[in-house]
């Protein structure tokens, strides 16, 4: 075993070590009870002007621990309304999506390489196909509600799609949702009104865009 695969192997341990314990510690630890939209939105808002900077502060670092992003973006509709919640969320969502890329590619992207180079054939294969259209791959992912945010930001992370895809497919990705999600937040206090049922709607309909995408390469199949 050479020095630098000790290396390698030492850091994805630290990345595995790493992501469970930030989901031990929201789950099992007092910190789950705060993770709630009313409370950050509170948070958030009992600092008067400075909010809309904590607020990306708070969102900027939560997929880094795993913190469930849905929360934080609904708490964003209650506190800033569907315009500026939608915005900040955009902004602070790609900013923590992306530490939380490059910790995946600092942490793990080596030891995934070699294991992938050395064991798994097929698997570096589709690496390269997911690096050459990642872009593509980022932003369709990114589009579907259902699609873990913070287990995505990961696996991108240790894989070879490129930087720049990743940060404007998440960019790009995330808004249909994000909007879906904070304008879901700001009706939270009126569910029997039309808004909070066009909320709910609209992610419903994100949520079917694999079976949709499905539909196209099969109608696309047999119109060959």
């Amino acid at each position: 075993m050479t020095m630098g695969f000790s290396w390698q192997t030492l850091k994805f341990a630290g990345l595995l070590i790493f992501i469970v314990v930030c989901i031990v510690l929201f789950q099992w630890s007092g910190l789950g009870r705060y993770a709630k939209p009313e409370a950050i939105r509170a948070a958030i808002q009992s600092v008067g002007y400075l909010a809309p900077l904590l607020y990306l502060l708070i969102y900027s670092i939560a997929p880094v621990f795993f913190v469930p992003g849905w929360i934080i973006t609904i708490a964003g509709g209650l506190a800033f309304g569907p315009l500026w919640g939608t915005i900040l969320t955009v902004v602070g969502a790609t900013i923590g999506a992306t530490l939380a890329f490059f910790v995946g590619r600092f942490l793990g992207r080596d030891f995934v390489t070699r294991l992938l180079k050395e064991k798994f054939k097929t698997m570096d294969s589709l690496d390269e196909q997911a690096a050459s259209r990642g872009f593509e791959v980022v932003f369709f992912l990114r589009l579907i509600p259902l699609v873990p945010f913070n287990v995505l930001d990961y696996m991108a992370g240790i894989s070879k799609i490129g930087a720049r895809d990743y940060i404007l497919g998440t960019f790009l990705g995330i808004i249909p949702g994000t909007f879906a999600y904070v304008y879901l937040g700001s009706t939270l206090t009126h569910i029997d009104s039309w808004g909070f049922a066009l909320a709910v709607g609209l992610l419903i309909l994100l949520s079917l865009i694999p079976m949709f995408y499905k539909w196209l390469k099969k109608q696309d199949r047999s119109l060959r």
